[in-house]
This record gives structure tokens, sequence and C-alpha cells, in this order.
């Protein structure tokens, strides 16, 4: 058996055979270096072709810059095709594939109409031969990129496998099958980072970034880098991502792209970004950017994610709801929903918290996976809600998961926890642990200019921990930080108001149904004190009548039902 070299994305699915022969194809002579081409100049190439009547030489100088003219200028491109006899291109696969391309585009927006095209292409190639394998692969996998705009991630999915796994060609030469593995990887990356999947999207993408000069379009390498710019997001490397997004923007230049989808990526990451550091205003610039370059996309959801999180930042709370509405209506039809779905009903428990509708956070929150690495990590919020009304063990509890994860953790969320402790600590009076935790966290914001951990502290604790810091070496620009966290909450009073060893005996009284005087008789304390014990149960939790405590306590985990 003959040894074969595995190059692609996925470390062994597209595959060479050292030493078979290579057979000149068409499809090889397309997989030079991938041009940028001057649309007027090609255009003027092609009527002179077709005015002296050579047909072939048209389709000869169409062809190899097809796919990248087809994703920047989509109505030109079909223009331009349009001049061609129509006998000419309509058993022209890479042609057809394109014009589907041309849908994506800056003008483009019309999913169903490239899913089209991709359809008809794929039925050309369906009866060829070996020697139409990379033809094959290039309609699976922009037949997979229209899926992905629509939402259906398993039919994407499938395509792309399937270009994946062709590894029986004998035809293809090496410089092919590296183009088609940059492509595949690509294509793969970007699913990946929709499932919530990030270390194997990332290792995907940075293999196609890696090959994007020679073997990826323009349009290609902007949602490429893009990708690993949400990607290094997600892991807290906020300095990386905005590199990787200046990187978006110079490849994109003046053209059409940064306002075509294949941008999206690159502009939801830049949005987050700026909403994590509180640049409301450059976050509401960059909101106003999102719009063209989303709209008809896989991101357009997303975005609404975005715009919801901005007014949650701003506090907000009512448009926040709103735009989380509509994300998960723009989520409903897509298979799977992925990690989007998700993380707008993560924001949306986070404003229930805010406006002290613990029962229906709770309801949300309960329901929501982690994902890998508690990239999501829903264990953050419910340990905010139970760290606002005074639940200092069931907050920490909450917690616990997450720091026997370590390192394992995902380093976005991670010092969102870190700082949460830090205050439960702070109220349980076990300082030198709340000290370190907040250390830890200020280093991370610190270095990435977050400013999100902060926003889920309450106001009175924040400052609490920042006069606490300031009493301990801290470098120049954390200083400066805690100074106007100090200035911010120097008249807000602490918040924490944990129910006493007694109230908790008392609240579980309360739910068994227990008179006050049978309360009295089981604590062996006075009716009185009984009464004194459930005004202040009452006040910490914010309600007035004893159903209402019962149903407090259980949303924020107090009550025997709910603790585990």
């Amino acid at each position: 058996m003959r040894s074969r070299l595995w190059i692609g994305g996925r470390g062994g699915r597209s595959t060479v055979t050292p030493g078979s022969p290579a057979r000149a194809t068409k499809s090889q002579e397309r997989s030079s270096p991938v041009p940028h081409p001057d649309l007027t100049e090609l255009r003027e190439r092609v009527d002179a072709a077709l005015t002296a009547g050579d047909v072939p030489g048209a389709l000869a100088i169409l062809r190899p810059a097809a796919r990248a003219v087809a994703a920047e200028e989509g109505s030109a491109f079909r223009e331009l095709v349009g001049r061609l006899p129509a006998e000419a291109w309509h058993d022209d696969v890479v042609i057809a594939s394109a014009m589907g391309v041309s849908y994506r585009g800056a003008e483009g927006h019309r999913g169903s109409a490239a899913i089209g095209y991709f359809e008809a292409a794929e039925a050309l190639v369906a009866g060829r031969g070996p020697d139409a394998d990379a033809d094959r692969v290039t309609v699976w996998l922009a037949y997979a990129a229209g899926l992905r705009i629509l939402g259906r991630l398993d039919d994407a999915h499938a395509y792309v496998e399937r270009a994946m796994t062709l590894d029986g060609s004998e035809v293809l030469s090496v410089p092919v099958r590296v183009g088609l593995g940059a492509r595949s990887a690509l294509e793969f990356g970007m699913l990946e980072l929709h499932l919530g999947r990030f270390d194997s999207g990332r290792r995907h993408l940075e293999f196609a970034a890696g090959l994007a000069p020679e073997h990826l379009t323009r349009a290609e390498h902007l949602e490429c880098l893009g990708g690993l710019a949400i990607a290094s997001y997600s892991e807290a490397e906020l300095d990386a991502a905005t590199g990787l997004v200046e990187q978006a923007r110079a490849i994109a230049g003046d053209t059409p792209l940064w306002r075509s989808t294949f941008a999206a990526p690159a502009l939801i990451a830049e949005a987050f970004i700026a909403i994590d550091r509180h640049e409301v205003d450059a976050a509401a610039a960059l909101e106003a950017e999102l719009v063209p370059a989303v709209a008809g996309s896989d991101f357009e959801a997303l975005a609404h994610v975005v715009s919801g999180y901005l007014r949650l930042a701003r506090r907000e709370y009512p448009d926040a709801l709103d735009l989380l509405h509509r994300a998960r209506q723009g989520f409903r039809s897509w298979q799977p929903a992925g990690l989007g779905l998700d993380i707008a009903q993560m924001l949306r428990g986070a404003i229930l918290v805010s406006l002290d509708q613990g029962e229906e956070a709770w309801s949300i929150l309960r329901e929501l996976p982690p994902h890998e690495h508690h990239l999501l990590c829903p264990a953050r919020v419910v340990a905010q809600l139970r760290l606002g009304h005074g639940d200092l063990a069931g907050a920490a509890e909450v917690l616990r998961e997450c720091e026997a994860l370590g390192d394992a953790h995902s380093p976005r969320t991670l010092v969102e926890v870190r700082m949460l402790r830090a205050a439960i600590e702070l109220e349980r009076g076990d300082l030198m642990l709340s000290d370190s935790m907040m250390d830890r966290s200020l280093v991370t914001v610190t270095r990435t200019g977050t400013r999100a951990p902060l926003r889920m502290i309450p106001p009175g604790t924040l400052g609490a921990l920042a006069r606490r810091a300031l009493q301990r070496p801290q470098s120049a620009a954390t200083r400066d930080l805690l100074e106007r966290v100090l200035e911010r909450t120097r008249d807000v009073d602490r918040l924490i108001e944990p129910l006493s060893a007694r109230e908790l005996l008392v609240l579980a009284e309360v739910e068994k149904g227990s008179t006050v005087a049978a309360i009295a008789a089981a604590l062996y304390i006075s009716t009185n004190t009984v009464k004194t014990h459930l005004r202040r149960l009452y006040r910490k939790l914010g309600v007035t009548t004893r159903a209402d405590a019962i149903r407090k306590a259980r949303s924020l985990g107090l009550g025997p039902r709910i603790t585990r």
C-alpha cells in the first residue's frame, strides 16, 4: 500500500499519494494563487475575446477570476456572464458555482437564489469522473457556505464532510489539494464557531489563514480573519482579536467587501470587544456598520445579540430585551440553533437579574449549557443573582464547577468568575481569598481593557473591593482603574445582606406553611422574635408576603427544594 501525504484542515481528510501521476486538468490550471482582478480590465479582456468571436477564450479569461469577482462585485459579475452566449456557460461548473457566490456578496443577501445555482452546479458534476473532483469539491464547499447563510448548519456540515473526505482521486496535484484543503478548513471552522466548538474552529481557521494569500480569495481571507477574531475574543485575547480585525479591514480596503457578509464576523468581534471595554460610542458606530454587512447572512441574528448586549451595557433594558427577542426569532429556523441562541438567552437572563426578576432569570439560566470550556458559563450569572440577594453560600456553590476546571475554563468568563468569588468571600469575611481572587481578576481586566466583570458586582461591594485593592501593590494602570471605580461607587451603600442562619431556619418553616406560633415552638424562640426575623427576611428578599418569600427563595436556590 502506498503511503499518503495528509493535507487538510482536519489533519487527515484530504490526501495526496506521493508518486502518483500528475495529469494536467482544467482544475489544476486553476490552482495558482487566487487573483484579485481589476474588474474594468477583466471586462475589457472578455469583451475583446467576444468581439473576436473567441468564446472559449473569453471563458478561459473569466474562469480563474470568477470566484473572486463574484464575491466582491456580484451584480457586475452576473452582468459580465450575461454577455456570454447561454450555451457557452450553462454546463460550466466554475461559472455556475460563481453565480451562486455572487448572491453572497455586497449586493447579494439572497441565500435562496445562491442555493439554486449551487444545486444546478452539483447536478453538472454528479455524473462526471475523477477529472471533475476539484470542481466537485468547489461546488460542495460553495453549497455549504450557502446553506450556512440560511442557518442549515447540519446540511452544511454534511457537504463540508464530503469535501474533506474526497481522497480517492488520483488526478489532483499537491497545489490543488492544498488549495481545496484551505477552503475546506475555512468552511469547517466557521461552522464550528456557530456550534460553539471554538477549539476545533480555531485550529481550522488558523490552517486556512496560513494558506490564505495563495489559496483563498480576498473575500474568503476576510471572513477567515473575522472568524479568528471571534475565537480570540472568546479567549479574552482582545488585543489579538483587534489586530485580526485591523488585518481584515486592510484586506477589504476600499472595496465593497467591508459592507458584505464576508466582513460580518470581523465586525461582530470588533463590536463585542468595544462593549466589553465599555466603549459604547465606538460600539454604536460599529452597530451602524453591521447593518448592511449582516443582512440576510448567518450573522444577522447574532448582530441583534450584539445590539442587545450594547443596550445592556447602557442599562437600556427594555430595548435590550426587544433586540434579544428578535435574535431568538432569527435563530428559530436554524438547524441546530447553535451557540448564538444560547448567548441571547444568557444575556436575557442577565437583564432579568438586573431587573430583579430572579425567578424568571433562574428559569432561563438553569436550562442553558455552559458549552466547551464554559465559554458561555451561565453559572456566573446565577452566582450574580444569588450574590445580589445575599445567598453567599449558594453563590459560592454554583461557581464550584467553574473553579474545578481551572486553566481549562474559558479565560473570558473565568475573569468574571474570579471577580464574583472575590465579592462573595469579601462578604463572608475570608479577606485573604477575596484579595487573591480580586488581584487575579484585575490582572486580566487591566491587560485586556474589559469592563464586563465590573458590571457583575453590586456597586457597594465593588467599591469595597477597590478600596482594599488600593491598599496592595498594583500597577499604575490598575490603580487608575480602581480610583475610577471608587469615584463612581463613592456614595453607594453595600447591597449585600446575606440571610443569617436563624433566618434560613425561619424560611424553612415558612416553606412548610408553619404559623408564627409553630415556628416559635420549633425554634425555641418567642413569637415576637419570629416576627422580627420575618420582617428582616422579607426586607432582604424584597417581598411583602409569605407566598412571595417562598417564590423568591426558590428562584434563588435558598429553599430546601432547590438547594442541592
